[in-house]
Protein backbone atom coordinates (compact mmCIF):
# COMPACT_ATOMS: atom_id res chain seq x y z
CA UNK A 1 0.00 0.00 0.00
CA UNK A 2 2.91 2.32 0.70
CA UNK A 3 4.04 2.06 -2.94
CA UNK A 4 0.51 2.91 -4.12
CA UNK A 5 0.38 5.96 -1.85
CA UNK A 6 3.66 7.26 -3.33
CA UNK A 7 2.32 7.29 -6.91
CA UNK A 8 1.62 10.87 -7.98
CA UNK A 9 -2.03 11.86 -7.75
CA UNK A 10 -2.13 13.35 -11.25
CA UNK A 11 -1.15 10.04 -12.85
CA UNK A 12 -3.83 8.14 -10.93
CA UNK A 13 -6.42 10.80 -11.72
CA UNK A 14 -5.68 10.69 -15.47
CA UNK A 15 -5.79 6.88 -15.40
CA UNK A 16 -9.12 6.80 -13.51
CA UNK A 17 -10.79 9.47 -15.65
CA UNK A 18 -9.59 7.73 -18.81
CA UNK A 19 -11.09 4.42 -17.71
CA UNK A 20 -14.39 6.07 -16.79
CA UNK A 21 -14.56 7.71 -20.22
CA UNK A 22 -13.93 4.33 -21.89
CA UNK A 23 -16.70 2.72 -19.81
CA UNK A 24 -19.13 5.51 -20.73
CA UNK A 25 -18.37 5.23 -24.44
CA UNK A 26 -18.71 1.43 -24.46
CA UNK A 27 -21.95 1.66 -22.45
CA UNK A 28 -23.49 4.14 -24.90
CA UNK A 29 -22.30 2.13 -27.91
CA UNK A 30 -23.72 -1.10 -26.43
CA UNK A 31 -27.02 -0.05 -24.87
CA UNK A 32 -27.98 3.32 -26.35
CA UNK A 33 -29.02 1.68 -29.62
CA UNK A 34 -32.29 1.59 -31.54
CA UNK A 35 -32.80 -2.11 -30.79
CA UNK A 36 -32.50 -1.70 -27.02
CA UNK A 37 -34.54 1.51 -26.85
CA UNK A 38 -37.23 -0.04 -29.03
CA UNK A 39 -37.38 -3.02 -26.70
CA UNK A 40 -37.49 -0.88 -23.54
CA UNK A 41 -40.00 1.67 -24.81
CA UNK A 42 -42.17 -0.54 -27.01
CA UNK A 43 -45.68 0.88 -27.01
CA UNK A 44 -44.53 4.07 -25.29
CA UNK A 45 -42.60 5.86 -28.06
CA UNK A 46 -42.87 5.60 -31.83
CA UNK A 47 -39.92 4.58 -34.01
CA UNK A 48 -39.45 8.22 -35.04
CA UNK A 49 -39.37 9.38 -31.40
CA UNK A 50 -36.78 6.72 -30.55
CA UNK A 51 -34.60 7.79 -33.49
CA UNK A 52 -34.88 11.43 -32.35
CA UNK A 53 -33.89 10.37 -28.83
CA UNK A 54 -30.84 8.54 -30.16
CA UNK A 55 -29.82 11.60 -32.19
CA UNK A 56 -30.15 13.74 -29.07
CA UNK A 57 -28.02 11.30 -27.04
CA UNK A 58 -25.30 11.24 -29.72
CA UNK A 59 -25.33 15.02 -30.01
CA UNK A 60 -24.83 15.59 -26.28
CA UNK A 61 -22.71 12.51 -25.54
CA UNK A 62 -19.50 14.48 -24.99
CA UNK A 63 -21.29 16.93 -22.67
CA UNK A 64 -22.71 14.09 -20.58
CA UNK A 65 -19.26 12.48 -20.32
CA UNK A 66 -17.79 15.82 -19.24
CA UNK A 67 -20.49 16.15 -16.55
CA UNK A 68 -19.74 12.62 -15.36
CA UNK A 69 -16.06 13.54 -15.04
CA UNK A 70 -17.04 16.62 -13.04
CA UNK A 71 -19.15 14.42 -10.74
CA UNK A 72 -16.15 12.13 -10.24
CA UNK A 73 -14.05 15.11 -9.15
CA UNK A 74 -16.80 16.25 -6.77
CA UNK A 75 -17.16 12.75 -5.33
CA UNK A 76 -13.41 12.37 -4.74
CA UNK A 77 -13.27 15.85 -3.17
CA UNK A 78 -16.18 15.00 -0.83
CA UNK A 79 -14.65 11.67 0.22
CA UNK A 80 -11.35 13.48 0.84
CA UNK A 81 -13.19 16.08 2.94
CA UNK A 82 -14.78 13.34 5.06
CA UNK A 83 -11.39 11.69 5.59
CA UNK A 84 -9.77 15.02 6.40
CA UNK A 85 -12.39 15.75 9.06
CA UNK A 86 -11.92 12.24 10.41
CA UNK A 87 -8.15 12.74 10.66
CA UNK A 88 -8.66 16.14 12.25
CA UNK A 89 -11.14 15.09 14.93
CA UNK A 90 -10.34 11.42 15.59
CA UNK A 91 -6.57 11.26 15.18
CA UNK A 92 -3.78 12.74 17.24
CA UNK A 93 -2.00 13.56 13.99
CA UNK A 94 -2.86 16.52 11.79
CA UNK A 95 -2.41 16.22 8.04
CA UNK A 96 -3.01 18.44 5.07
CA UNK A 97 -6.11 17.97 2.92
CA UNK A 98 -3.74 16.80 0.17
CA UNK A 99 -3.13 13.57 2.10
CA UNK A 100 -6.84 12.74 2.20
CA UNK A 101 -7.26 13.73 -1.45
CA UNK A 102 -4.40 11.40 -2.40
CA UNK A 103 -6.06 8.51 -0.54
CA UNK A 104 -9.47 9.20 -2.11
CA UNK A 105 -8.02 9.24 -5.64
CA UNK A 106 -6.21 5.92 -5.19
CA UNK A 107 -9.28 4.22 -3.66
CA UNK A 108 -11.52 5.32 -6.55
CA UNK A 109 -10.01 2.52 -8.65
CA UNK A 110 -12.46 0.17 -6.87
CA UNK A 111 -15.45 1.88 -8.48
CA UNK A 112 -13.71 2.01 -11.86
CA UNK A 113 -13.44 -1.78 -11.68
CA UNK A 114 -17.07 -1.93 -10.54
CA UNK A 115 -18.12 0.07 -13.62
CA UNK A 116 -16.40 -2.49 -15.85
CA UNK A 117 -17.98 -5.37 -13.90
CA UNK A 118 -21.42 -3.79 -14.30
CA UNK A 119 -20.83 -3.31 -18.02
CA UNK A 120 -19.70 -6.93 -18.47
CA UNK A 121 -22.59 -8.17 -16.34
CA UNK A 122 -25.22 -6.51 -18.50
CA UNK A 123 -23.39 -7.43 -21.71
CA UNK A 124 -22.76 -11.14 -21.10
CA UNK A 125 -24.43 -12.39 -17.91
CA UNK A 126 -27.82 -10.70 -17.85
CA UNK A 127 -29.01 -8.69 -20.83
CA UNK A 128 -31.43 -6.04 -19.50
CA UNK A 129 -34.96 -6.48 -20.83
CA UNK A 130 -36.13 -3.13 -19.49
CA UNK A 131 -34.73 0.19 -18.38
CA UNK A 132 -35.68 -0.70 -14.79
CA UNK A 133 -33.30 -3.68 -14.88
CA UNK A 134 -30.44 -1.29 -15.72
CA UNK A 135 -30.99 0.24 -12.27
CA UNK A 136 -29.88 -2.97 -10.57
CA UNK A 137 -26.19 -2.92 -9.60
CA UNK A 138 -24.55 -6.37 -9.64
CA UNK A 139 -23.39 -7.80 -6.29
CA UNK A 140 -25.67 -5.42 -4.37
CA UNK A 141 -28.72 -6.01 -2.20
CA UNK A 142 -30.81 -4.60 -5.03
CA UNK A 143 -29.89 -7.69 -7.03
CA UNK A 144 -32.32 -9.68 -4.86
CA UNK A 145 -35.29 -7.40 -5.56
CA UNK A 146 -37.46 -6.54 -8.53
CA UNK A 147 -37.26 -2.75 -9.10
CA UNK A 148 -40.84 -2.81 -10.40
CA UNK A 149 -42.17 -4.10 -7.07
CA UNK A 150 -40.39 -1.85 -4.54
CA UNK A 151 -40.62 1.83 -3.75
CA UNK A 152 -38.30 4.01 -5.90
CA UNK A 153 -36.72 5.63 -2.83
CA UNK A 154 -35.39 2.23 -1.72
CA UNK A 155 -33.45 1.54 -4.94
CA UNK A 156 -30.47 3.81 -4.19
CA UNK A 157 -29.74 2.53 -0.64
CA UNK A 158 -30.13 -1.09 -1.75
CA UNK A 159 -27.73 -0.48 -4.64
CA UNK A 160 -25.26 1.29 -2.37
CA UNK A 161 -24.95 -1.72 -0.07
CA UNK A 162 -22.77 -3.87 -2.32
CA UNK A 163 -19.58 -5.93 -2.26
CA UNK A 164 -17.49 -3.23 -3.93
CA UNK A 165 -18.56 -0.64 -1.35
CA UNK A 166 -17.14 -2.92 1.34
CA UNK A 167 -13.90 -3.37 -0.65
CA UNK A 168 -13.75 0.42 -1.10
CA UNK A 169 -13.97 1.01 2.66
CA UNK A 170 -11.27 -1.60 3.30
CA UNK A 171 -8.99 -0.02 0.67
CA UNK A 172 -9.58 3.46 2.11
CA UNK A 173 -8.61 2.06 5.51
CA UNK A 174 -5.47 0.34 4.19
CA UNK A 175 -4.36 3.47 2.32
CA UNK A 176 -5.04 5.67 5.34
CA UNK A 177 -3.04 3.32 7.57
CA UNK A 178 -0.11 3.41 5.11
CA UNK A 179 -0.28 7.18 4.58
CA UNK A 180 -0.25 8.26 8.22
CA UNK A 181 1.48 5.20 9.70
CA UNK A 182 -1.23 3.88 12.01
CA UNK A 183 -2.67 0.40 12.57
CA UNK A 184 -5.27 -0.86 10.10
CA UNK A 185 -7.91 -1.30 12.84
CA UNK A 186 -7.59 2.33 13.91
CA UNK A 187 -7.65 3.48 10.28
CA UNK A 188 -10.77 1.37 9.65
CA UNK A 189 -12.55 2.93 12.63
CA UNK A 190 -11.60 6.39 11.38
CA UNK A 191 -12.82 5.68 7.84
CA UNK A 192 -16.01 4.00 9.06
CA UNK A 193 -16.95 7.01 11.18
CA UNK A 194 -15.92 9.75 8.73
CA UNK A 195 -16.70 8.28 5.30
CA UNK A 196 -19.57 6.22 6.71
CA UNK A 197 -21.23 9.36 8.09
CA UNK A 198 -20.88 11.11 4.74
CA UNK A 199 -22.28 8.11 2.87
CA UNK A 200 -25.23 7.85 5.25
CA UNK A 201 -25.97 11.55 4.78
CA UNK A 202 -25.88 11.10 0.99
CA UNK A 203 -28.26 8.12 1.15
CA UNK A 204 -30.72 10.01 3.35
CA UNK A 205 -30.55 13.07 1.06
CA UNK A 206 -31.11 10.93 -2.04
CA UNK A 207 -34.09 9.19 -0.44
CA UNK A 208 -35.57 12.53 0.63
CA UNK A 209 -35.25 14.00 -2.88
CA UNK A 210 -36.89 10.95 -4.49
CA UNK A 211 -39.72 10.97 -1.96
CA UNK A 212 -40.19 14.72 -2.38
CA UNK A 213 -40.34 14.46 -6.18
CA UNK A 214 -42.76 11.56 -6.10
Amino acid sequence: MLHLIKIKEIYCLIFIVGLYVIVNIIHNYTFMTESFLSQWYEGVFTRTQIQETLSFIKKWESVVIALNILLIFIKIACVAACLYLGLFFFSNQHHAYKTSFNIAIKAEIVFVVYSFVRLLWFSFVHLPESLEEMQIWPLSLMHFFDPATIEPWLIYPLNTINLFEIVYILLLSALTAAAIQIKFRKAFDLVFVSYGSGLLLLIVLQMFLILNNS
